[in-house]
């Protein structure tokens, strides 16, 4: 059964940073470093994998975010064609002294405990007043790690 969007916007899947050639030098002069001291000391291997993990990131760092179509229902939160229904959410909080604006979703889940959406093109207070109708607001914050990750450009 299909249900009706209370309120729906689009915004990127991610917080997004353009790469300057600096960058892409700091980056590769690290990885070359860490896979050295690898083969230094005699693991190849590790060596190997250090090499193909930063290839991998840098890819996925230098391209933008996809922009992800988001819609809260009267079942949950729909992030493109996924649904995180109400009963999997604990908690939900908008930081207010934060610019872009996000939702930060305290789940159930072990695998995937804080879910951040950001919230473009929609009144943040308005998704708020939606949510606090099925969830509970509670303060939560993000992984220090997600910040210096950010940080990082990353």
């Amino acid at each position: 059964m299909a249900t009706e969007a209370l309120i729906s916007w689009q915004a990127p899947a991610h917080f997004y940073v353009e790469k300057k050639p600096d960058w892409y030098w700091a980056v590769g002069i690290i990885t070359l470093s860490l896979a050295a001291v690898c083969v230094i000391f005699g693991s190849i291997i590790p060596g190997i994998f250090v090499v193909v993990a930063a290839v991998a990131l840098v890819l996925h760092a230098s391209h933008p975010p996809k922009l992800v179509r988001y819609e809260i229902n009267d079942r949950g939160i729909v992030a493109d064609n996924t649904l995180y229904p109400f009963l999997t959410l604990e908690a939900f909080w908008i930081p207010h002294d934060e610019v872009p604006h996000k939702l930060i979703l305290k789940s159930h889940k072990l695998v995937m405990p804080l879910l951040v959406i950001y919230i473009e093109e929609v009144d943040p207070e308005e998704v708020r007043e939606i949510l606090l109708k099925y969830i509970a607001e509670t303060e939560q914050h993000e992984p220090f790690l997600k910040h210096l990750l950010e940080g990082f450009g990353f």
